[in-house]
């Protein structure tokens, strides 16, 4: 009997670090990052992939991270051709950049994560719950949503077993 339990303990544990899929808030380090501005549809990001790549390592800059898209709207709430976004690297804070690349800094010092596999055209699928987590534990969001995407070759992977990870910076509501 207590072997069974334990067999099912582990299953039970293996299948939530596997899926990986529930919402935590977690202190972060603000980090500076070099990033491609792009406006409209998310239909052009693998184009734009390619000129971030291109342009971010003829410049022999390094990354200190995962490569990332920051979302600074949402297709929800403006046109599609209004949509503004970013695609960067972390990088150190005494690197230089040039165009057509920028230098930012994100100043999150908390964040609600969340780990989403599958493919990368549903991700948005996963933003109903972080919001909802976000809510219901009395925080709201401090500032744009970042999608880091944690496999290094994606093109290698499934599409149902592709990993982003999603940080939505957060502060606590105040009691105002």
């Amino acid at each position: 009997m207590k072997k069974t339990m334990l067999a099912f303990a582990s299953i039970a544990i293996l299948a939530v670090l596997i899926q990986g899929q529930e919402v935590t808030i977690r202190d972060s380090a603000p980090f500076n990052y070099a990033y491609l501005e792009c406006r409209g549809s998310y239909q052009q990001i693998p184009a734009k992939i390619n000129e971030f790549m291109q342009a971010f390592f003829k410049q022999n800059l390094m990354p200190a991270g995962n490569f990332f898209g920051m979302y600074l709207n949402s297709p929800g709430e403006i046109k599609e051709e209004d949509l503004l976004w970013r695609l960067g690297f972390p990088i150190a804070g005494e690197e230089s950049v040039a165009a057509p690349l920028l230098k930012g800094e994100c100043q999150a010092t908390q964040i609600a994560v969340f780990l989403y596999v599958g493919p990368y055209e549903k991700v948005s699928d996963a933003y109903r719950k972080i919001f909802e987590y976000i809510e219901k534990n009395g925080f709201k969001m401090a500032g744009p949503c970042i999608e880091k995407y944690l496999d290094m070759n994606p093109e290698a992977v499934k599409p149902e077993d592709r990993k982003t990870e999603i940080n939505v910076p957060v502060e606590k509501k105040s009691d105002k």
